[in-house]
């Protein structure tokens, strides 16, 4: 059976609190999945994601792609999400820390850094991709679940102050530049960090510049995720505000 693409959203926003097999269920009805074990560091995650993306990302109709240029990114596991989850874990400092995660997609990045003893909130603007995320969560978390919430940047109402906001693949469109700026001046406490990952595009890059332009410190690495056979580089980027409260790599 090839993957469709709904008309409507696969959960409503208070059915993300459904226990696992029953958000497995609503999801299996509207898609057809697959499961993929994620090795971190020290630790594996199991996620629910989309048997073919590819398929899905076909099935988009043109006059709603349109609208928005919106497409299913969500519903892949990329390397930009593997990197930034291997990092959570790897980050003592993220413990007890606040965490915003943007564009959670099914979740992995949030997983990795609740495991990590982070209070997390993820956030996605696609109801179906809080759905796998929810469904993700309730698999593979034993203690507290993260809080997760429909939210558009571009119209982030008001949502508070975190100590980490993260963020995987999610700096690849010139028009979000300036409202991500705004949401990550607004939305991060002043000793916070944002912790980006990408998968070193040009534009990407550009972002970063934008970044340290409004006031932003920034020092990155790069790290190798190996998937399918492939290697991928993906840029770590940090940003903060504050260089003398200066988080290091692991």
């Amino acid at each position: 059976m090839t993957s469709t693409c709904p008309t409507r959203p696969a959960l409503e926003v208070p059915d993300l609190l459904a226990p696992y097999d029953e958000l497995l269920a609503r999801i299996r009805a509207l898609y057809r999945v697959t499961s993929e074990t994620v090795t971190l560091g020290t630790t594996s995650i199991v996620i629910v994601r989309v048997a073919d993306p590819d398929a899905l990302v076909e099935t988009v109709d043109p006059a709603t792609f349109a609208q928005d240029e919106r497409l299913p990114y969500w519903s892949d596991l990329w390397s930009s999400s593997i990197a930034l989850a291997r990092w959570c874990e790897e980050s003592p400092w993220i413990g007890g820390k606040t965490f915003l995660e943007l564009g959670c997609g099914v979740g992995l990045a949030g997983l990795a850094a609740a495991r990590a003893g982070a209070r997390v909130t993820m956030t996605d603007y696609e109801l179906d991709a809080l759905a796998f995320a929810a469904c993700n969560a309730r698999r593979n978390l034993k203690g507290p679940l993260p809080n997760i919430e429909l939210m558009d940047w571009r119209k982030p109402g008001g949502i508070g102050r975190y100590d980490v906001i993260a963020g995987a693949d999610i700096i690849y469109e010139r028009r979000n530049f300036e409202p991500l700026l705004s949401l990550l001046q607004s939305a991060l406490h002043p000793d916070g960090v944002v912790m980006l990952t990408d998968p070193d595009r040009r534009i990407g890059r550009d972002f970063l510049s934008a970044a340290c332009a409004a006031g932003f410190a920034l020092s990155t690495h790069l790290r190798h995720v190996e998937r399918h056979g492939r290697t991928s580089a993906v840029t770590c980027a940090l940003l903060q505000r504050n260089p003398r409260n200066e988080r290091e790599f692991p």
